[in-house]
């Protein structure tokens, strides 16, 4: 058998955990050797800021590990920390993103320290399976009909994609929420409500492009040549939900575009990632340059905080009726910052890249009646709130391997 061995396979290896928080703690002088495993490596997270980066969300590629361990089987593995005198269990989420049954991305959660190197050992055996069961902190839910719609969530923020728009909820407390809703939540819950109703504007991180100087918005709305979307659940959890939106049919003056995004929440974070990569279709020139980038909602009485150097736009005011103030934001990378268009109901930020590349961009929002309220006055800490944020998921955290 293979160092790929499905997850069909007799030999398991089941350890269950009561929740994610219950870590697995052997005495020192032990080895997880004890389960089976029969080799293993390090892996080394650097933190280069003199920030502390809290519930990090470290993704291993599996092909990255192949190419240091050959012999890697994704399907019977766990990764350990050497800390307080015992080894302790890291939990881990291992996905296949493109359903082939072989795993392509490894997720877990790390606080990073200031300018630190954290050493994680992953122990495996070529073949075989070891499975992970604990409490999920992330979901993703879809659904059909008239206006389909995909929706994913942590256990500290949720967002709906529908037409190209993306809508926050807001939580009363931590949690998953998304088995509990509706298609439209704008009025109060036991859990807490939709927090937008984003009318005909991007919602929070719903994306344009530009065809030279013409702005195309990626949104199916009334009156406009529909789009072709398709939206694609890669994993649910417990550590990663994510999903995958497929556009096409995006006509320019002189060629036709596509896009990909990939949406994702990570648990125990109320920051929800987005990655998209724009390009034309295959006959058209590779690396053009290329302009894209998502808009925010402009807010009723609004406080707005922006500053292009430090990669965010943040925004507090009235949400949708019956919620009170909410907050909005996005965060870049200061150095594809090309412009802000003020254009309908949005400001949309103008990342430069070129056909093909991938750029990375978060969405955050807040609520004044629920989780991590900034408190008065309310636009003004949301900013600061927004800056903060920036600076930690702006820090170029680096992966290596090493033998050991």
């Amino acid at each position: 058998m293979s160092y790929r061995t499905a997850p069909q396979s007799r030999c398991w290896i089941l350890l269950v955990l009561a929740c994610a928080t219950v870590s697995l703690t052997w005495g020192q002088g032990q080895s997880p050797k004890i389960l089976g495993f029969k080799k293993q490596f390090t892996i080394e997270i650097q933190n280069p800021s003199p920030i502390s980066l809290e519930n990090r969300p470290i993704v291993l590629s599996v092909d990255e590990i192949r190419a240091f361990a050959p012999d890697f089987n994704s399907y019977n593995c766990a990764i350990f920390e050497e800390k307080g005198g015992g080894t302790q269990l890291v939990l881990s989420q291992a996905d296949d993103l493109n359903k082939d049954r072989y795993h392509d991305e490894i997720v877990l959660i790390r606080t990073l320290p200031p300018n630190s190197t954290t050493q994680l050992t992953c122990y495996y055996s070529p073949t075989g399976n070891f499975q992970l069961m604990t409490t999920a902190k992330t979901s993703a839910r879809a659904s059909s009909g008239p206006a389909p719609s995909v929706s994913w969530e942590s256990n500290l923020c949720a967002f709906t994609f529908a037409n190209g728009q993306i809508e926050p909820y807001g939580k009363l407390y931590p949690g998953l929420i998304l088995q509990k809703t509706k298609s439209a939540e704008t009025k109060p819950q036991e859990w807490g409500m939709a927090l937008l109703d984003p009318d005909a504007s991007a919602g929070v991180g719903g994306l344009s492009l530009w065809d030279g100087k013409t702005r195309i918005p990626l949104l199916n709305l009334p009156g406009r040549k529909p789009l072709v979307i398709q939206e694609t659940i890669l994993a649910r959890g417990p550590l990663r939900s994510l999903v995958r939106v497929d556009y096409s049919g995006i006509q320019g003056a002189k060629q036709e575009y596509q896009a990909v995004l990939l949406l994702s929440a990570f648990a125990d974070s109320p920051v929800a990632r987005i990655e998209v990569i724009v390009g034309a279709k295959a006959d058209a020139k590779t690396g053009a340059p290329i302009l894209c980038g998502p808009g925010v909602r402009r807010l009723a009485d609004e406080t707005l905080s922006s500053d292009p150097k430090k990669g965010y736009l943040a925004e507090w005011g009235r949400g949708v009726e019956g919620a009170g103030e909410i907050g909005l934001a996005v965060v870049f990378n200061p150095a594809e910052y090309a412009g802000l268009a003020d254009e309908g109901p949005d400001r949309w930020v103008e990342l430069a890249g070129t056909a093909g590349k991938k750029h990375t961009f978060w969405i955050l929002s807040g609520w004044d009646k629920g989780l991590g309220a900034p408190g008065n006055p309310a636009g003004t800490n949301w900013g600061r709130r927004i800056e903060a944020a920036a600076e930690g998921l702006l820090v170029p955290v680096k992966v290596g391997y090493n033998a050991k």
